[in-house]
Parts: C-alpha cells; structure tokens; sequence
C-alpha cells in the first residue's frame, strides 16, 4: 500500500537516518575527549551506553515498523488490490458496469467532499496545509503504436505540478507512465467532449475499455479508485479529442463517471503544457470559467490561450476538498 510505503520512508528519512547521525556525532565526540580517571573513563562508558542504547531503541522501533509496513500491510494491500481489480473488471462491462461505476463515483464523491468540509472552510480564508494528489500516465496506442511517449507527457505533469504547488498547496506525485500492451479500439482512440461522449463513456466501449487499462496499469493500490479517497489520477493519452464547441479542445473529463481525464496526444506534440493541470482541475470538479477576457488568467478558462494559470480562492478550496486531495 501506497500509505504503508510513505511511512517507512518517514521512519528511515527522519527517525532511522537522523538517529544514525547523532550517534556518528556523539561517538567522535567521546572517542576524541581525554578520559576522566577520577571516575574511572565514566565520561566515555557513560556516552557509550547511552548511544548503545539509543541504538537499540532504534533499531526496535524500525524493525517493528518495517514488518508492519513492508510485510503485513503489503499483504493486506495486496488482497485489497485484488478486491480492486476483480471490482474493476465488473465495473469495466459495458453499460451495466458503467452505470455502477458512476454510481460508485457519485457516491464516493459525496461523501468526501462532506468528510473534506473543515479543510474546505480553512482553504477558504487561506489556511492550507499541504496536500498530495497522485497522477500516473496511461498512453494508448493503435495496433502497437503509442500516441506519445512518456518524455513528451513529462512537460506537462511539470507544468500541472508547478501550478498545483502555487496555488493549491498540493503536491503532485507522479507515480510513472503505463504503455499498455492490448491495442485500443477505435471508440477509444477518440472523445467526443459533448453529450454523445459522455454515454460513450458510461455505456460504451469506450468507457468499458478505459476501466479495464485502469485496472491493468493501476492493480497497485487499485482498491483506492473503488473507496475513492486518494485514488491516482489517470491521464491518458489518446489520439484525438472531438470538441464540442470550438475548435481549441484538446483534453476532456467526465468527472462524475471515473477517475481519469483524457489528453489528445497533439497537445503534447504541440507543447501546450498546461492542459494535463486544466483537466486535472476539471476532474476535481472545477468548472469553467467566464468567457471574458479577465479570465484569460484562470487556468480553467476554456482555450489555450490561457494566460498565469492562477486560480480563485474559491477554486483553490474546493479543488483541494476533492477526493483526489489527502493529507497522507
């Protein structure tokens, strides 16, 4: 488990490590200083036992640790995770299963977001503590061929990284890209960002196939999609984005029926960095902004000619009270 990983890497970071230090310190300290004979050396026994001490208490408390976080709870993660992918399979049928999957998301969503209110409230006035979200890189391919590679995808988690940081103070952890080897059919290759993409997507092949790539590339805590609280966000990379109105749609989001965006692999061609952090943003339920030119600094202003990618205090709260957004 993702949470069990992040513990013992705390424990070894600023228990295990520091310790190790000290007591590096502390024994050239009393190997250096002249012995006290009055007391028969006691200033250099005494010293000693203290940092033998220390050492065992050390050692007690991260061997305990490591065989809580590295073998009991990867065990129970792992029976998780099969839980999630025999879920994720289900919800991976057509129709039936996408109807539970937003079922599922509605659900999960409501209920965070009611768990998530004191940190909406404090964000609100500006008190935010820090927070993670976790994105990984789906890239799918037509008969073999990847739409993009994971170098090209890089800028733009950068980029959504550097945003989220600044106005959120929520740290982006990218948690690698995933080329899957099954080839992508055709209803996948392209969203339709419009009404006719959204049934697409709960109903259809399309959705259905994105579920099942979720449950291959994301098995490692996978249960996390089903409870939803702090479930990786999944970009992926498709070939194309149908816009529904304009011309300048290059990424799409249907928030209340999964957790994953999609980003047409042109924009990344393109380099236009910032549309992995817009989608981002609509996946925790950030709509767009007003049309007028003032908004052209909104990172969710709907074209890319967006300008300082800031967001508004309102945005900034509840962005960080979305399911995606924990503390651990």
């Amino acid at each position: 488990m993702r949470v069990c990983r992040e513990v013992s890497t705390w424990v070894r970071e600023n228990v295990e490590q520091p310790v190790e230090d000290w007591v590096t310190r502390t024994e050239e300290q009393f190997t250096e200083q002249p012995c006290n004979w009055w007391c028969l050396c006691c200033n250099k026994w005494f010293c000693f036992l203290v940092t033998l001490l220390v050492r065992i208490v050390t050692f007690i408390i991260v061997t305990i640790t490591r065989l809580v976080t590295e073998v009991i709870c990867e065990i129970v993660g792992f029976v998780l995770d099969v839980v999630g992918i025999i879920v994720g399979l289900i919800l991976s049928i057509p129709i039936i299963g996408g109807i539970i999957r937003a079922i599922l998301n509605w659900i999960t969503e409501i209920i965070w977001r009611i768990v998530s209110l004191p940190d909406l409230l404090f964000s609100a006035f500006g008190a935010m503590i820090p927070k993670k979200i976790y994105v990984k890189g789906i890239i799918l391919n037509d008969n073999g061929t990847p739409f993009a590679t994971e170098e090209q995808l890089m800028p733009s988690i950068n980029f959504a990284r550097t945003v989220l940081q600044r106005e959120c103070n929520v740290r982006l952890i990218y948690t690698g890209t995933c080329v899957p080897k099954i080839n992508t059919p055709t209803e996948a290759q392209t969203v339709d960002c419009g009404s006719s993409g959204f049934f697409a997507d709960l109903l259809g092949i399309q959705g259905a196939h994105f579920e099942f790539v979720s449950s291959d590339c994301g098995f490692k805590d996978g249960h996390k999609r089903i409870i939803g609280l702090g479930a990786e966000l999944l970009i992926f990379v498709i070939r194309d984005v149908t816009p529904s109105v304009g011309t300048d749609i290059i990424g799409c989001s249907f928030a209340s029926t999964h957790n994953y965006v999609t980003v047409q692999a042109s924009a990344l061609l393109a380099e236009v960095p910032d549309t992995v952090a817009h989608e981002i943003g609509h996946a925790c339920d950030l709509s767009h902004t007003s049309e007028s030119n003032d908004a052209l600094v909104n990172l969710m202003y709907p074209n890319t000619d967006r300008t300082n990618h800031i967001l508004s205090t309102f945005q900034r709260a509840w962005f960080r009270s979305s399911k995606h957004c924990v503390i651990i």
